[in-house]
């Protein structure tokens, strides 16, 4: 993982599907290349508060966290064990690198090593079980 790592909505894309795949993979949000189509139009990626500055992570927003960051967040904490508004504090409070270095151990696949897929409920590289992650947001919607 890296800076690129993390979508201006906190969402970690090292972890979603679209980038983990062989076929049609996705290169991130904040790197140069081929995404998947929703990544494209992401309205949060090119909200206009964001002044042109598309990488900018929403936490730096005066409207934060904003009714799409709210509808983000309770599908990803809901469904995947991934909290986008909880990630943005956690970089805000320690910073961007040691943030990844957090990361980099909690999604990895206790079985093989590699980082886990948060869209899926096994490893998809050698399908054990996917512990789920799940991390009350700091701040309350």
């Amino acid at each position: 993982m890296d800076r690129k790592s993390i979508a201006p909505c906190g969402v970690i894309c090292d972890l979603c599907l679209g980038f983990q795949r062989d076929k049609n993979r996705c290169v991130g949000c904040n790197a140069e290349g081929e995404k998947v189509n929703h990544c494209n139009v992401c309205t949060i990626k090119y909200c206009p508060e964001k002044e042109g500055i598309s990488e900018r992570l929403c936490i730096a927003c005066s409207k934060f966290p904003c009714k799409r960051i709210r509808d983000l967040e309770k599908r990803y904490a809901t469904k995947y064990g991934e909290s986008p508004i909880g990630n943005m504090q956690r970089v805000e409070s320690v910073g961007m690198e040691q943030f990844l270095e957090e990361q980099e151990g909690l999604w990895r696949c206790n079985a093989c090593g590699n980082l886990v897929c948060v869209h899926r409920e096994v490893c998809l590289h050698c399908g054990a079980p996917r512990t789920y992650f799940i991390r009350s947001p700091i701040t309350t919607l």
